[in-house]
């Protein structure tokens, strides 16, 4: 055998010998990770970093370590033999830990990612791993920061928030009411506004007007600051047939509705508007509109109606049976209020009712009502008999009345309502200017109205009453005594008749259409006319106005149904 294979052989031989050594003379461990980039120690000593594909180690027992940043490590007991060739594979979980907020000043608001967790000092306990901390309090600049909070520990996190300069802001206006914005800011104005000091682009606008928009500088302290706006008008043309139509205007001007009459060429505040035009034996036709400031045309043509006046009729319900008996009323114009009576029936006006309308015939009934009380789960007063249908109903509220009225127009489909007042005094005077419809002889009342008389004297000995005798003292059945020339029972006398009005309006603003003067809820007194069964003379006069605010053996009910 030569020398040069001799030496070939031995380098083979020692090959195999270290290859088998590192086989099975030594022991080693191979560690990966998810994520990778794991730290990996061993016995407390950094070997190496993850993906670590041969580590040797020594026979024996180690204790093997895998940390990654805020992951909860994976630790574990190994027991080496020669020979051996581990491979471990880390699937990391995040752990919990706590936050610990502090701030200066205190009381500042804390967030985690987004989230509003309370005020400092204050704890928190939340997943390992970055989170976006963010501080602040009012009128301090907010502080934003990322911190990683690794598995299992308790970080603190102190900010120090520096003060950001603000100042009040209040704007006042002419007229008061007008909508006050700060544009593209995220600032809801109200009085006494706290805002960062700066520069900020400002809208002032209110219907009718002129929007401001101004550049205002808040400064440090109390800014104010005063807009008065301008009004903005625009044409009104109207265009109405018959050409004699009577047209008026109505819209809001401050705190104030405005009502006038419409004259051609006119200039009219923009914004809502109403115009209503309105002709003898025409129906009334309301039309409401935004009136821009090029002006507008409105066009009416007034239906004609075709009623009979004195026709009686009764409206079907829903659930049954009939509504209270209606007669037609004609349209037309009366003098309302009394030259040579007190100050609240003057200035004597004229009231034009363009169109005619239905009234109930009589004062409604308990029957009448009770339909009502089944339906909507009311009780009569205990003083009432439900046996009594053809009395005159009583003890009944405003509110309540009024909630009667709502439910025979959902009942039958057309509108019922409390009578206004002016209507009252025109049904009750129905075409007379006397002091009654039948004259001025109060002693003539017992042929027409259950009134004070000498049968209440009997029963209430002090009263001072009517020497006639209608023969009854409380309210009675409906219809006992005479109707006025428009076929209406006992519009005076029995019970007085709440009114849609609200108070007792004084006559020099109130509108000449026979509306209601002054219509709202949450007054504290409506009107009610006609005097009642306990009332003297003076108090069943045409043109005598009262007011009560609760319910009452002496007052009731009388409809208007739009035609």
């Amino acid at each position: 055998m030569s020398n040069r294979l001799k030496f070939a052989l031995a380098i083979v031989v020692v090959a195999g010998l270290l290859w088998g050594y590192q086989q099975f003379g030594t022991a080693t461990i191979a560690v990966t990770s998810e994520p990778e980039g794991a730290v990996v120690r061993v016995d407390g000593r950094q070997r190496g970093i993850t993906p670590l594909e041969r580590l040797e180690l020594d026979v024996g027992t180690h204790g093997l370590e895998v940390s990654h940043t805020h992951y909860e490590p994976h630790v574990e007991g190994l027991s080496l033999s020669r020979g051996d060739h581990l491979k471990r594979h880390v699937e990391f979980r995040v752990g919990e830990a706590t936050f610990s907020f502090l701030s200066n000043p205190r009381g500042a608001w804390v967030e985690v990612d987004g989230q509003r967790i309370g005020r400092t000092p204050t704890e928190f306990k939340t997943t390992s791993g970055p989170h976006v901390i963010a501080m602040g309090q009012e009128e301090r600049h907010i502080v934003e920061e990322t911190h990683v909070l690794k598995a299992g520990e308790t970080l603190e996190v102190n900010f120090n928030l520096n003060i950001d300069p603000h100042g009040s802001v209040t704007i006042t206006t002419n007229p008061r009411g007008a909508k006050i914005e700060f544009l593209n800011e995220e600032i809801e104005y109200k009085p006494k506004v706290r805002v960062q000091i700066g520069e900020y682009a400002v809208r002032v606008s209110r219907p009718g007007y002129r929007s401001e928009e101004f550049r205002y500088t808040v400064r440090y302290g109390d800014n104010l600051h005063h807009v008065d706006l301008t009004r903005e008008y625009g044409e009104l043309r109207v265009r109405v047939e018959p050409s004699d139509a009577e047209v008026q205007i109505a819209y809001q001007d401050g705190n104030q509705k405005v009502r006038k009459a419409f004259r051609p060429g006119m200039k009219v505040p923009v914004g809502r508007l109403e115009v209503r035009a309105r002709a003898q034996g025409r129906r009334t036709e309301v039309k409401t509109f935004h009136l821009a400031a090029q002006g507008a045309t409105v066009s009416f043509d007034l239906e004609v109606m075709d009623v009979e006046p004195g026709r009686v009729f009764t409206d079907p319900l829903k659930s049954g049976g009939k509504g209270p008996e209606l007669v037609i009323v004609p349209a037309g114009s009366f003098l309302m209020g009394d030259a040579n009576g007190p100050p609240s029936e003057q200035p004597v006006r004229t009231v034009n009712l363009t169109q005619p309308f239905a009234v109930s015939r009589y004062e409604v009934t308990i029957g009448d009502y009770l339909k009502f009380a089944n339906s909507a789960g009311k009780t009569l007063h205990e003083r009432l008999s439900r046996d009594a249908v053809n009395e005159a109903m009583r003890y009944v509220s405003i509110d309540d009345a009024m909630a009667y009225a709502e439910w025979l127009s959902e009942q039958t489909g057309s509108e019922y309502r409390l009578i206004s007042e002016a209507e009252w005094e025109y049904v009750a005077r129905a075409g007379t200017t006397t002091d009654y419809f039948f004259g001025n002889d109060p002693e003539m009342l017992c042929d027409y109205a259950n009134v004070a008389d000498r049968t209440a004297r009997r029963t209430f000995r002090e009263w001072k009453t009517l020497i006639c005798d209608d023969g009854q003292v409380r309210p009675g059945a409906v219809g006992s005594y005479k109707p006025n020339p428009f076929g209406v029972y006992d519009i005076y006398g029995n019970v007085a008749e709440w009114l849609l009005d609200c108070g007792m309006p004084v006559y020099e603003s109130a509108p000449t259409d026979g509306s209601a003067a002054s219509e709202w809820s949450g007054c504290t007194t409506h009107g009610i006319r006609g005097g009642s069964w306990d009332s003297m003379a003076v108090e069943a006069k045409s043109a005598y106005r009262n007011t009560a605010a609760n319910p009452g053996d002496d007052r009731g009910i009388r409809l208007v149904r739009t035609l």
